[in-house]
């Protein structure tokens, strides 16, 4: 019993919209020299680096096995999130750490 998963163009729809997105919000932010909208178009930045990261090893996973990946290349998928999981990580453990400096 197989499933299939057609979430790849999602991703990639998710993708360009963020992207789309950063660079409004970007330019907005410097027309209007607001630091709100600046910080939201940099968040909206990582959100697409996400995204596309996601994207790529989505379809890196797609390849046919070969003779350095007997099992082919469907964990890579998995490696996109792992990456993903790491980096928020990181940021909250700065987060808290830059909450302790300033009490």
């Amino acid at each position: 019993m197989s499933h299939d998963y057609h979430g790849e163009g999602n991703i990639k729809v998710a993708f360009f919209l963020n992207l789309g997105f950063t660079v409004v919000e970007t330019l907005g932010g410097l027309y209007t020299n607001t630091l709100a909208v600046l910080s939201d178009a940099l968040h909206d930045l990582g959100d697409g680096l996400s995204l596309g990261l996601s994207w790529y090893f989505e379809r890196l996973s797609k390849k046919e096995r070969t003779e350095s990946f007997s099992y082919g290349y469907q964990r890579f998928s998995l490696l996109g999130a792992v990456i993903n999981a790491v980096i928020i990580l990181m940021m909250q453990v700065r987060n808290c750490f830059s909450l302790n400096l300033r009490t």
